[in-house]
């Protein structure tokens, strides 16, 4: 095996292609880096959750999160990997390098597969540009968050599934169910990575291969589960209904779509063109599926593992997240890890479809419906890159964003300053317990403990708990 690892580093090392893709991925990693170094990465409530727990897990104190419950929202792998980090460097030092490492390397393993998949070099750059310049993923791997992470490893399990499915073999099978255990213990809605896995395997493998790959992929999640109902008595904490109907749902994920395909503030031509992208895709995707016996040396079962994951994926959010999640769905970040697998599947469809041989007005023809299509997404993929350096430039003056904990408009708050500087004896209220636990590190009670919620009862409640100790209220509007 080591051999073989040997030889394929020398045949990289004599492929272009393949040397400016590890170049890319450089790239993408840096720029996350440079984005987030005057302030750091960008801190959210999710974000304060994640980092007591690391912090908490260093000092000995159990796995729990700053309000001192166990941490059953969220599962361990990210949190994990930050307190490892935070052996040697600063904790929220650890989270901005893991993310920053993990886009990095999104588009390193998407340009390799392609590269080993695609018929054109030109395609497959073009590709893992178009992941480098994306606005979706690059966003949330500037922040505190288990998302990009979990997106890697979602890809990296469909890559050695595809790579199984093709020519079999027990490391395939073996990686791509290691990948998708520790992408389930990243964000749970992993467990529809491990349905993708059994789905294909059961018809396409022996019965032998789906059940060492459920067992490997599903066991980690259930000791996870497990151990959630000893500590709290819920599997993945206290959810309920989002109160977000099913029409409601799909439209915020079309939403959601046409941002990534129309970035927000697009010129209106730009708009156009890139519409009319989306629809020859549709149609060069109809073509290659409608007549697969065209002539085309060009095969489409890569791509399988991808489509299939997306739809399951999709299903699984639209109809199980707003019944668990008890609060307002951000559907930016849970559809991103359909993000690269659907980009994969158009861009597997489009490289057939160029394959496919044709003559007289059928070349014409096919060139008519690929030209526009290969415009929008050179318009895509330049207007893209202009957004994504404006807001590197906006994240290095004044923080990720005004909502950032860690922003400049945080960070010159003479209240916040105050409470970091000065140890406060006593338990602290507030309506915002991320925020302020993010800068005092201390114990936050959060409004939704109080009740009631009127300001001068909950006063009144406040100082009634604390017994005649002292109490501290910071309310933020």
């Amino acid at each position: 095996m080591k051999c073989s690892a040997i030889k394929r580093l020398a045949r990289l090392g004599r492929d272009p292609c393949a040397l400016l893709i590890v170049v890319l991925a450089g790239l993408g990693a840096a720029h996350i880096l440079v984005r987030t170094a005057s302030y750091g990465a960008g801190i959210s409530p999710d974000s304060s959750y994640l980092l007591s727990t690391a912090l908490n897990f260093l000092a000995g104190e159990g796995w729990r999160d700053f309000t001192g419950y166990p941490t059953v929202r969220w599962p361990p792998l990210f949190p994990l990997l930050v307190a490892l980090g935070g052996v040697v460097i600063d904790p929220l030092e650890a989270g901005r390098l893991v993310n920053a490492a993990a886009f990095g390397l999104t588009l390193l393993a998407t340009g390799l597969y392609l590269r080993s998949n695609l018929r054109s070099q030109w395609l497959v750059l073009a590709a893992t540009v178009a992941l480098l310049a994306s606005l979706p993923l690059s966003y949330l791997a500037g922040r505190f968050l288990t998302d990009p992470l979990f997106a890697l490893l979602t890809l990296l399990a469909l890559i050695q599934l595809a790579a199984f499915l093709h020519r079999g073999g027990r490391t395939p099978l073996l990686l791509s169910a290691i990948f998708t255990a520790l992408a389930a213990i990243t964000r749970y809605p992993g467990v529809a990575l491990i349905g993708t896995g059994v789905l294909m395997l059961l018809p396409l493998a022996r019965l032998k291969h789906t059940l060492v790959f459920g067992a490997i992929s599903s066991v980690p999640l259930l000791t996870v589960l497990a151990h959630n109902w000893a500590v709290s008595g819920t599997l993945t904490g206290r959810g309920g209904r989002s109160g977000q109907s099913l029409a409601n749902s799909l439209s915020q994920v079309v939403d959601v779509f046409r941002e990534w395909v129309i970035p927000p503030n697009t010129p209106d031509g730009f708009a156009y063109l890139l519409w009319l992208g989306v629809g020859l895709i549709g149609l060069v995707g109809a073509v290659v599926v409608l007549r697969p016996r065209m002539r085309s040396n060009v095969r489409l079962d890569p791509a399988l593992p991808f489509g299939v994951f997306a739809a399951i994926y999709l299903v699984f959010m639209i109809a199980v997240v707003p019944l668990t999640v008890g609060q307002p769905i951000d559907w930016s970040r849970y559809l991103l890890p359909i993000y690269v697998p659907l980009l994969l599947a158009a861009v597997f469809l489009l490289d057939r479809f160029l394959s496919i041989k044709a003559a007289g007005r059928k070349v014409a023809a096919k060139w008519c419906l690929v030209s526009p299509v290969l415009l929008a997404a050179l318009a895509h993929i330049g207007y893209s890159a202009h957004r994504n350096l404006t807001i590197t430039d906006k994240a290095r003056v004044a923080g990720f964003e005004a909502g950032s904990y860690n922003a400049a408009h945080w960070q010159h708050s003479e209240t916040l300053n105050y409470l970091r500087d000065t140890p406060l004896d006593g338990k602290m209220y507030s309506n915002v317990p991320t925020l302020v636990w993010f800068w005092n590190r201390t114990t936050v009670i959060g409004k939704h403990q109080i009740l009631p919620y009127g300001f001068r009862s909950l006063t009144s409640t406040i100082l009634r708990r604390a017994g005649g100790a002292d109490a501290y209220i910071l309310w933020i509007r």
